[in-house]
Order: structure tokens, then C-alpha cells, then sequence
């Protein structure tokens, strides 16, 4: 059984990194609630009952925000929980191109997935984790958070917006009990959203396995400490030092989205 988590909240646990996140989960002894807008959650609930673990699947669409909290709310009261983690993987990658061209309507759409979708799925669960004293929350940014991303603007818009979120959170949930908050920048995983990307004209360096992000979770939501709640961190970063230790990080700035600014003479 995993050590601090009973029950795992997925999104976009139909394909990709959400479903491997979803099986290792539930390999460790979490039960799981796959959610996609596709009936793909339902061959992810199937894997993982094939393999002896617990799931459940719930396609819902996560641009009805309303619908979504009370999904999630409404599945907790039948579901009773003491330690819940809230993996939010589901993102769509949105239009291409400069903002001229764009229609706005696909960069609401875009955010509403990315952003209030997946904070509705939080904020469902919230009452629960507070409760019990207890939550580990794991939203996902990536490259165009951290510099400009035009070939996507709206998801790197949105995706910029899950990182303050995320630190948001984490300061609402200071003194709560124990919570812990992170955005994962992921890494090029070999995934049909990142097959979407290339084909756009997207130039894609370095990729990284699909073991990697689900490592990084399973060990997260099991740590009883962590030094960068509230943090941007990436998957290659030295992270595991202030995962499950008492060292801290070195500057309260680091992984945070900061202006740098100039020092006067």
C-alpha cells in the first residue's frame, strides 16, 4: 500500500502520461478515479482492474467547470478518502499561431481545459483534503511557461496560469494541515499530444521516457516532506535532494516565476 495516499484523482488518464501516472498509482495501492473527455478512462479502469488495483472511470468533459466539481464532489461522498492526491494531466494543446490569426474562442476553450477545468476537479476534492488535513496536488506546465512559446500562445498562456495557480494553492493551504502543491514540467514524453506538435513545425530537442513525470509523481504524492511545494519544477531538476528530507531550498526564488531584476549600483 502507498504510504500517505488512499485514493488518486487523475486527469487526462485515457492516454499518455495520465494514464501511466493513473497505473503506477494504483500499482502502489491508490484507488483510482480515471478522467478523460473520452471513453478512454474506461480502458484505463480496466487495465488497472485487470491488475488487481482499484479504479473507477468518469468521461467528463472538464470545459463544464460546474459539472466537474460536483462530479468530483459527488464521487468522494461514495468514495470515503483520508489521503487524496489530485493529479491534474488533461490539456489540450489549442490553436497555432499569432494572435491576429486566432479565433478567441479556441483560446477559451484552451484555458478553460487547462486552467478552470482542472482546478474544478481541485476544488471538488478540496473539502475532503481539508477535512482530512491532508492533499498532494500535481499540475503540469512545460517550456512555454518558462520563455515564449508563439508556435501555441494559448497553451502557453494557459500553462503559465497552472504554475501561479498551483503556488496560489499552496498558500492557501499553508498551516491546513499537510498539503503539499507542485507544477511538473513533464519533458518531451513521446505522447499523441507531443506526435500533434511536431507535426505543426515544432522543433523538439530532447525527449525524455515516459518514466520519468510517473516516477516523479508516484515519489511526490508518497513523500511525507517536501521542500518545493508551491514550486515549478522540472523533471530532470535536482529535486529528489528536497523530496522526503529535511534540506531546504538553497533560495526562495528558485523554481518560481520571478521578473529578475536589475541590480543598481
Amino acid at each position: 500500500m502507498m504510504g500517505s495516499v488512499d485514493c488518486a484523482i487523475v486527469t487526462g488518464a485515457g492516454r499518455g502520461i495520465g494514464q501511466g501516472i493513473a497505473l503506477e498509482l494504483a500499482l502502489a495501492g491508490a484507488r483510482v478515479l480515471a478522467v478523460s473527455r473520452t471513453n478512454t478512462c474506461q480502458e484505463t479502469e480496466r487495465k488497472i482492474k485487470a491488475g488487481g488495483g482499484e479504479a473507477e472511470a468518469l468521461q467528463i468533459d472538464l470545459a463544464d467547470p460546474r459539472r466537474v466539481e460536483q462530479a468530483i464532489s459527488s464521487w468522494l461522498r461514495e468514495h470515503p478518502s483520508k489521503k487524496i492526491a489530485v493529479v491534474l494531466a488533461a490539456g489540450v494543446v489549442g490553436p497555432k499561431g499569432p494572435l491576429l490569426e486566432a479565433d478567441l474562442a479556441d483560446w477559451l476553450n484552451c484555458y478553460a481545459v487547462n486552467v478552470v477545468g482542472n482546478l474544478a476537479v481541485v476544488k471538488g476534492a478540496l473539502p475532503t483534503m481539508l477535512n482530512s488535513r491532508f492533499g498532494r496536488i500535481v499540475g503540469f506546465a512545460g517550456g512555454g511557461s518558462a520563455y515564449a512559446y508563439p508556435l501555441f500562445p494559448a497553451y502557453s498562456a494557459a500553462k503559465t496560469a497552472m504554475v501561479r495557480a498551483i503556488e496560489n494553492l499552496h498558500e492557501d493551504l499553508a498551516g491546513k494541515g499537510d498539503f503539499a502543491a507542485v507544477c511538473l514540467a513533464p519533458g518531451a514524453v513521446e505522447t499523441d499530444m507531443l506526435q500533434s506538435i511536431r507535426q505543426a513545425g515544432a522543433e523538439v530537442r530532447t525527449t525524455v521516457a515516459m518514466s520519468e513525470p510517473v516516477a516523479f509523481v508516484r515519489d511526490f504524492v508518497s513523500a511525507d516532506r517536501c521542500s518545493f511545494s508551491g514550486c515549478f519544477v522540472h523533471v530532470r531538476d535536482c529535486w529528489p535532494k528536497y523530496l522526503g528530507t529535511d534540506e531546504g531550498l538553497p533560495s526562495k526564488t528558485l523554481w518560481k516565476l520571478r521578473r529578475i531584476e536589475e541590480t543598481r549600483q
